[in-house]
């Protein structure tokens, strides 16, 4: 069975089905994931700036400020 009446361009229907599930899955999950990851984002940058996360181990700092 296919979409179309033409016998020489037929599109499946289960290819239709699937594509239009991508589609529609995509279109919801894209703004999901921005929604989610955008605060926890900002929240590692900030996390950053302010010190909380550092990137430099304290027992090396303390050997490289002795020097």
């Amino acid at each position: 069975m296919s979409i179309l009446e033409y016998d020489d361009r037929s599109i499946q229907l289960p290819l239709f089905y699937s594509s239009i599930g991508l589609m529609t899955g995509f279109t919801i999950i894209f703004p999901l994931l921005g929604i989610f990851t955008l605060p926890a984002a900002l929240l590692i940058i900030v996390s950053i700036l302010n010190g909380d996360i550092s990137f430099i181990d304290e027992e090396n700092s303390l050997i490289l400020e002795e020097e």
